[in-house]
């Protein structure tokens, strides 16, 4: 019965977590996108019934790929730890693993852009040699 209490705890925190996180990124600038974003984490209830498995995780990941972009992903992820003991969870450290690998990403993209940027801009005139 514990165990039950305890999943039905998670499930909570992490449908809490996920519509929060479409209040704030969705409703405003796409309406539709996030009423159906609520349909794809209330209508069946999958995730308010957390059963403990990686394919819980899995559709959480699913659902998160579609509807929100990297920073907004690895935002909803540190938010699902600081809220639960997630990362203690046998189940969740795939899920956790491809977010961390995510942010890491988009952290050389945003590096090498920053470099690019820097490579491509022109001296200004006085530092400039002539030929």
């Amino acid at each position: 019965m514990q165990k039950h209490v305890m999943s039905a705890g998670f499930g909570a925190i992490v449908f809490d977590v996920l519509e929060q996180a479409g209040e704030r990124h969705l409703k405003e600038t796409s309406p539709c996108l996030h009423q159906f974003f609520l349909f794809q984490i209330g209508g069946a209830g999958t995730v308010r019934r957390y059963d403990g498995s990686v394919a819980y995780w899995d559709r959480v990941q699913a659902t998160l790929d579609y509807f929100f972009t990297a920073e907004q992903r690895a935002a909803i992820c540190r938010e699902l730890l600081r809220r639960a003991d997630f990362d203690r969870r046998p189940e969740f450290r795939g899920f956790w693993a491809r977010a961390v690998a995510e942010r890491r990403v988009a952290e050389l993209i945003a590096s090498a852009a920053v470099a690019a940027s820097m490579v491509s801009r022109p001296l200004p005139i006085d530092a400039q040699r002539p030929d």
